[in-house]
């Protein structure tokens, strides 16, 4: 499901599907506590702001300070990717209905468009080894996963299915690709294998959500869980354990990404009154605006730490 814009809440055509979409109860869930104080993780946060007028792409420290952007005449921007060495971004700009993927230096100093489809293309998500990128496009009719070299080369399709097949992300170890799929009625996370295409369930049991993410060392997965408001934000250890929500509230806190020490996650949230980025520690629930923008300010990233 490209996030066409999800600053509205949930994309029309799938609000049939994502409501009633709830995990149980679990004991002590963590409400917005903005701006409690926490530690702050190193590194730098991309995300996509309207602040200068059309979406384009910014970074800040993990703070929230030494914000700078990164493109500039360019159409709308979203979805930034870090690679593992912290040195690239990707990300998609167009329409919903044509949209290609770029990648950008740290420094915004070389910028090269890798896709040249009369489709959209979006989600891009790095190989850990940096040489490929999964992303979602339709250009086969419906949204599907597929992967790429990193020049935008050997392009390969992963995942046919009559369903919604999206928001791809790779794991640490590079062995699978976990994504969200409309394929069975509701939101589902499943994994494909980039060698051999095998799919499978994300994790032993099957879990509905959407954006996938896994913490650096591969411990942990954070995801998006549907509410009749939007989403809120659970994580479980990697072998399906321990599923716990970390955030939830009557606002919408939308595509968790993992500090590079596993101890925070960033995301994007309306729970202010509009749409901006925060911090959580995970372990406490703490919370922190890093944003404060009258416009959009979303899509953040946190860059890793070089291994």
């Amino acid at each position: 499901m490209p996030r066409v814009d999800c600053r509205r809440l949930v994309v029309a055509s799938l609000i049939p599907l994502l409501v009633g979409c709830n995990p149980p109860g679990d004991a002590g869930p963590v409400v917005h506590k903005p701006d409690t104080p926490q530690q702050v993780s190193s590194g730098l946060i991309a995300f996509v702001s309207d602040r200068d007028g059309s979406d384009a792409l910014f970074v800040m420290r993990s703070d929230g300070s030494g914000v700078r952007p990164l493109t500039g005449d360019l159409p709308p921007v979203s979805h930034p990717s870090w690679s593992m060495d912290g040195q690239r971004i990707a990300f998609n700009a167009g329409s919903p209905t044509a949209s290609d993927i770029y990648l950008i230096s740290i420094d915004g100093s070389v910028l090269t468009k890798i896709t040249s489809d009369a489709r959209a293309n979006f989600y891009p998500s790095w190989s850990p080894d940096g040489s490929r990128l999964a992303f979602s496009s339709n250009r086969d009719g419906d949204w599907d996963i597929f992967v790429m070299y990193a020049d935008g080369s050997r392009v390969r399709q992963l995942v046919d299915s009559p369903g919604l097949d999206d928001k791809p992300q790779w794991s640490p170890d590079g062995s699978r690709i976990g994504y969200a799929t409309t394929r069975s009625g509701s939101p589902e996370l499943r994994a494909v294998d980039p060698e051999t295409g095998n799919e499978g369930t994300l994790l032993p049991q099957p879990i509905n959500g959407l954006n996938p993410a896994w913490s650096s060392d591969g411990s942990q997965l954070a995801f998006n869980v549907v509410t009749s408001k939007g989403f809120d934000i659970d994580v479980m250890s990697s072998d399906g354990d321990d599923r716990r929500s970390v955030v939830t509230s009557d606002a919408s806190d939308e595509r968790p990404r993992w500090s590079p020490d596993g101890e925070q996650l960033t995301y994007y949230s309306d729970a202010g009154g509009s749409w901006e980025v925060y911090t959580v520690q995970v372990v406490t629930g703490a919370t922190r605006s890093l944003t404060d923008s009258p416009g959009f300010d979303g899509q953040p990233a946190w860059q890793p730490t070089p291994r």
